[in-house]
């Protein structure tokens, strides 16, 4: 071999090196500032491993779903022994739930909420009751979004829009209730997808028909009519619950 042509060869090798560096420190992340134009960044929790993200929640998280309904039911019946049980169980699974899941996007809020909903209850109040509830399952939902082959907070989504439902019927409160069904009948359109499964394809076909049915009552003011379909859309919303807790 020549003098040039290794010489050549060399220098090939210089470049290409220098530019496998180059494109390696470019791969690297700088260090998070300290500071930015208006003030101290928020600090950001890092992702979890790919493979935990796409990890089954803990049945506890749907458990939680199912007390809220114990929870909520008191709350408007003004039944509160029922609700001061419900709360203890709904206290019992969150702590047992947050030691699986560890510091999630969702907790935090979750954890306030259901302090709240402790005072609020042992005060028996009734709508500051079922507004913690509902912000505690919203954090609860939050945390579900993590977990992206699960549909949980898709479930925990549709519950809180029936109970939402659910609360100003009682209260006879139309106006309200017209709004909050056409939130209930957006929120199930959006879940349903996440929802279709062969075992529950059924089920979900059933819901569908409920929530195009009792917004047709709601529009009517019929309360009678509204009453049995959310009898109907909180037993298929159980099944549905229960079918993904127990895969």
């Amino acid at each position: 071999m020549s003098y040039f042509k290794s010489a050549h060869i060399g220098i090939g090798m210089m470049i290409s090196c220098s530019l496998l560096l180059n494109g390696c420190s470019m791969l690297i992340s700088a260090n998070k500032p300290e500071i930015g134009p208006a003030g101290t960044p928020v600090a950001t929790k890092a992702n979890p491993p790919f493979i935990q993200r796409f990890m089954s929640p803990p049945v506890e998280l749907y458990d939680l779903e199912a007390t809220a309904g114990v929870i909520f039911e008191g709350i408007i019946k003004n039944n509160w022994s029922q609700v001061e049980s419900g709360l203890k169980n709904l206290s019992t699974l969150w702590s047992q739930a947050k030691n699986l899941i560890g510091d999630k996007k969702g907790v935090k809020a979750a954890d306030e909420a259901i302090e709240k909903l402790t005072i609020t209850v042992s005060e028996k109040k009734n709508i500051d009751s079922y507004e913690n509830l509902t912000k505690f399952m919203a954090g609860i939902g939050e945390i579900g979004k993590s977990y992206k082959l699960s549909p949980l907070s898709d479930i925990i989504g549709v519950g809180n829009s029936i109970r939402t439902v659910s609360f100003y019927v009682a209260n006879n409160d139309w106006h309200s209730t017209t709004a909050k069904m056409k939130e209930l009948d957006n929120t199930w359109g959006q879940a349903k997808p996440s929802m279709e499964s062969v075992g529950i394809f059924g089920r979900i076909t059933t819901t569908h028909s409920i929530v195009k049915q009792m917004k047709d009552a709601v529009d009517a003011e019929n309360k009678g009519s509204v009453e049995e379909h959310l009898a109907n859309i909180n037993e298929s919303m159980g099944y549905i619950r229960d079918y993904y807790r127990n895969k």
